[in-house]
């Protein structure tokens, strides 16, 4: 049963003492203050699932709480309750916004019954907001017309419903832990936690109590024992970002858990078994570490059971119209404008021929900022991030444009793939072995 965060507002010291009582045993978590004041200040500062109020407050009644209510960026399920009933009373609270209206006096079978209600309403709007969620996720991957994101699209079908561990690579803000988010949500675990590690913002040994939990005294201010992420996602998925951060120790304690599905404290001798999805995450070449002897090779081997690396945005330019349009639609209705911006011929060319080095995630931004300058009219080029005219006073001042060395490995190979279609032919004329080759296609999205 979903636990409740109530909001109770009465100017009764009494009432508040009985009502918070009784509503703690109907698996709520509440708070209490005795005016509309005080509440309003509580709701700007935390979100709450629903207030329950009295209508006669002493400043405010409660039909004016209901409305300043209805006002918050995250608004509350809100019960009325009052000595006062009447018809004119209940209707003038339910045009307010009320959810709902409790004459008095009421009995606790009677607040129960409302809260039940209350629930079922919560949890539409908690599924209303993930599936809200998945879709901006789908936003990155699915509908996409280039060939190395439709591929993309067959890989979150295979792999998502199974519960084999996961591989993603890409440079940054290519939606890696979007993409990770949507496989979870396409999952059996679904309705387990989700819970994040980020390794590249956390100490050696800060990380290892972060991933496998700590017991007390295993160092110097562990006053307790400490639970890590791959216990917290029990029953659900955990994902590891940058993991080609790890720590040899903590290397040989994941390749451990991802064998036996057994994990130790630090500190600790109990083997603890956990039922835990493993989606890890990395910018770096993890195949170019293990070769460095930087990460271990079975580790390696393990984690990527399914391997997929997310192409950039600059080796996929014709899936950029999907992308600006799904994001206009979504910053337009946003910002509450009556039409959609539309963008310039011009400002289009632009656009394809920016490298986005920051990816979708720059582009996202990108698209937002100009949104909310444009006014509800077409998108400017005035209104370009700094970035654009940078890019682009280099490019005037040299005799030709530079470009990326990738960019020129990329057409290299994808001409020489054009004119012999036999991968080891390809990979002679190159210089390169066949599995190099094969590497390269993945990262640049060559079919």
């Amino acid at each position: 049963m979903k636990e409740l965060k109530i909001l109770l507002v009465d100017d009764d010291k009494n009432i508040r003492k009985t009502l918070e009582a009784g509503l703690r045993t109907f698996h709520c978590q509440v708070s209490a203050v005795e005016s509309a004041e005080d509440a309003i200040k509580r709701l700007r500062q935390e979100v709450f699932d629903c207030v329950l109020t009295d209508y006669k407050l002493g400043g405010k009644t409660g039909v004016e709480l209901v409305k300043d209510c209805g006002r918050l960026s995250h608004p509350p399920v809100v019960i009325l309750m009052t000595a006062f009933a009447s018809f004119e009373n209940a209707v003038n609270a339910i045009q307010a916004g009320a959810f709902d209206y409790i004459p008095k006096p009421f009995t606790m079978s009677q607040v129960e019954h409302v809260l039940a209600k209350v629930r079922v309403l919560v949890g539409l709007k908690d599924e209303n907001e993930r599936l809200k969620s998945e879709a901006r996720r789908s936003d990155y991957f699915l509908g996409m017309v280039s060939p190395a994101m439709v591929r993309l699209e067959e890989f979150i079908a295979r792999a998502a419903p199974t519960d084999a561990t996961i591989l993603l690579s890409g440079e940054s803000g290519t939606g890696k832990t979007e993409l990770a988010k949507l496989i979870y949500e396409r999952s059996a675990r679904r309705s387990g936690p989700f819970v994040v590690l980020n390794c590249a913002t956390l100490t050696e040994s800060l990380l290892e109590s972060e991933l496998f939990g700590h017991v007390k005294g295993a160092f110097t201010g562990a006053s307790h024992d400490h639970i890590g992420k791959l216990e917290l996602a029990k029953g659900g998925t955990v994902f590891i970002d940058e993991i080609g951060e790890l720590s040899p120790s903590a290397q040989a304690r994941l390749l451990r858990f991802l064998q036996e599905r057994v994990i130790e404290r630090v500190g600790g001798t109990k083997p603890i078994e956990v039922d835990t999805r493993v989606i890890a995450a990395t910018n770096k070449k993890l195949d170019q570490a293990v070769a460095e002897g930087a990460f271990r090779e079975d580790l390696y081997y393990r984690l990527n059971i399914f391997e997929c690396t997310l192409v950039p945005i600059r080796y996929r330019k014709e899936d950029l119209p999907v992308l600006i349009e799904r994001f206009l639609k979504e910053f337009s209705a946003r910002s509450g404008l009556k039409q959609i911006p539309t963008v310039p011929e011009n400002l289009m060319e632009i656009f394809k021929h920016y490298d986005w080095p920051g990816n979708v995630r720059e582009l996202r931004n990108c698209l937002e900022r100009m949104v909310l300058l444009s006014g509800g009219h077409a998108l400017s080029e005035k209104d370009l991030p700094d970035a654009f005219r940078k890019e682009k006073s280099i490019g005037a001042g040299a005799s030709t444009p530079f470009r990326k060395v990738d960019d020129v490995v990329r057409e290299h190979i994808e001409r020489v793939l054009q004119s012999e279609p036999n991968q080891e032919k390809a990979a002679d004329i190159l210089g390169i072995t066949t599995v190099t080759l094969w590497r390269k296609r993945k990262e640049y999205g060559l079919p």
